[in-house]
């Protein structure tokens, strides 16, 4: 234990050289509607990039259409050269990873990092291939992989090209590879899981992520998009449900059998014209809006602190972020990031801890307010039963969680889950959360949670008949869970029509 003192004097230390080895070089930073950009490059480069960047999470998400998203805090860093990036690289046995680039993050917050003395066209297609499957995870549960891999792929060779943008050039490693093997049965495709040869055994993994590129590419670019696309969108929504069979969601979709696609995919390839789409930007030339100011040395260096621990996890991480706490103690930032390294090595007291302490001093990242919201409502669900009711106080701090959190993301579709609950159980529900959560429920794909506190709302105002309909399908749903399965039998019984009703409860905002 006599050791610790020097151990500290030792991370002093550590931060005092890093934040002066930072200072040496000129840092600006710049917002735009869903990022946050440090760079120690030009800022004519650095504008580029935001621009890029927002055009390009524009385009994805217009094409192809997540209805339940969020995506969450997405911090950019831009190194002028890769002596700076270096420190911050990913580690590879124990040394810094031959990368220029790459894009790391989860649920709480994503960070894109890359040099400017790069090749930029292969470094953006790896930025851009690993931020599609941050934006597909935003949407809830990541749809199966060859969908993922595919439009990841299709849309990592997004440019702009004077104010238009094109995406679903052709990727020849891919089409060669096509040439030269079998294309697998669909059926095959589909079924590919992480753990499968065909997603980890060299030639094979090959043709997984060229097949999987070549299918998405023919329903989304083909010349019968138009028909495609919103078959495959279709298709998606049908094998996320937990009881489909998978053959019987394509045909349904689709409306052919494998055998008949796998025969127009074939003709697509052999074709060997593949085109591409080309529209203007989205969101037209944003660079004017864009404005850099010089970085302060404090939101920098929670910025490099937060990379550094993303990509490589040291462990004078939590020390560098607490002392910057202590000088900055109206900030919130610092306890963000500890909160998620609290959270990563399974300190949930912590984590909930520097979250509270987070949202206490304004945080504007809505996944702060739903962990606290989800932590109190967890603590509340095992002992749930139909009669149970909300403390005032509690409502109205889990309320003011949640209400903040549908303030900063609108399409937070898990905030509206945890909302119907607390409506569900109040004293009063509201009328406006409601409604809300019922717009938001029919874009869940676990609707389970949402449906049951609809059902308890629809039998508290009288409405029984929709509430033991609303019960007796979250009995047959497969995807029920146990105890809310065991609570909606509670409720259809309570609802016998045979048995004296319970007198209705007049929801806040209305009048009887």
């Amino acid at each position: 234990m006599r050791a610790l003192p020097r151990l500290i004097s030792l991370l002093g230390v550590g931060l005092t050289l890093f934040s002066a080895a930072a200072a040496r070089d000129r840092w600006i930073t710049a917002r735009s509607p869903h990022f946050e950009m440090f760079s120690s490059a030009s800022e004519s480069e650095s504008r580029d990039l935001l621009n890029e960047l927002e055009q390009f999470r524009a385009t994805v998400l217009e094409i192809y259409t997540l209805p339940r998203f969020h995506d969450p805090k997405t911090t950019i860093i831009l190194f002028a050269s890769d002596r700076q990036f270096e420190p911050y690289k990913t580690l590879f046995n124990g040394r810094p990873a031959d990368v220029a680039g790459f894009c790391t993050g989860g649920s709480d917050e994503t960070m894109i990092a890359m040099t400017a003395d790069n090749d930029s066209e292969q470094t953006h297609e790896i930025i851009f291939h690993e931020y599609v499957h941050l934006l597909m995870a935003g949407a809830g549960e990541p749809p199966p992989l060859w969908l993922n891999e595919g439009l990841a792929e299709l849309f990592s060779t997004f440019k702009i090209n004077k104010g238009f943008y094109e995406m679903g050039l052709e990727k020849p490693a891919h089409t060669d590879l096509l040439r030269r093997f079998h294309l697998m049965p669909l059926g095959q495709l589909f079924a590919v899981s992480q753990n499968s040869p065909d997603y980890n055994e060299g030639t094979r993994q090959g043709v997984f992520y060229a097949e999987s590129w070549a299918f998405v590419h023919f329903l989304v670019c083909g010349k019968d998009s138009a028909t495609y696309l919103p078959k495959l969108r279709r298709f998606d929504e049908l094998i996320a449900a937990s009881d489909s069979v998978i053959d019987r969601s394509f045909r349904e979709a689709f409306g052919m059998d494998y055998g008949e696609m796998e025969g127009k995919l074939a003709d697509y390839l052999h074709g060997g014209s593949y085109h591409y789409k080309r529209g203007k930007l989205i969101l037209g030339d944003l660079s004017a809006q864009i404005r850099f100011q010089p970085a302060g040395e404090f939101e920098r260096d929670v910025a490099l602190i937060n990379l550094r621990w993303r990509s490589q996890a040291p462990g004078s991480t939590a020390y560098q972020l607490l002392q910057l706490a202590e000088s900055h103690p109206d900030s919130p930032r610092p306890h963000e990031v500890l909160a998620a390294v609290a959270w990563r090595v399974g300190d949930w007291e912590g984590a909930i801890s520097h979250w509270r302490r987070a949202a206490e001093l304004g945080s504007d990242n809505p996944f702060v307010y739903m962990q606290l919201a989800t932590d109190r409502l967890n603590q509340l669900s095992n002992g749930l039963t139909l009669d149970y009711r909300m403390p005032a106080e509690l409502t109205e701090t889990l309320r003011g969680w949640l209400d903040r959190a549908v303030t900063l993301s609108p399409r937070y579709g898990e905030v509206y889950e945890k909302l119907g609950m607390v409506e569900a159980f109040a004293e009063r529900p509201r009328v406006e959360s409601i409604n809300r959560v019922q717009e938001a429920v029919l874009k869940m794909k676990d609707r389970t949670p949402t449906l049951f506190a609809i059902a308890i709302i629809h039998w508290r105002v009288g409405d029984n008949a929709a509430a033991r309909q609303i019960a007796k399908m979250l009995i047959a749903a497969p995807k029920t869970s146990p105890h809310l399965r065991s609570l909606a039998k509670q409720l259809d019984r309570r609802l016998d029509p045979t048995k004296k009703p319970v007198e209705p409860v007049t929801p806040a905002g209305e009048t009887r």
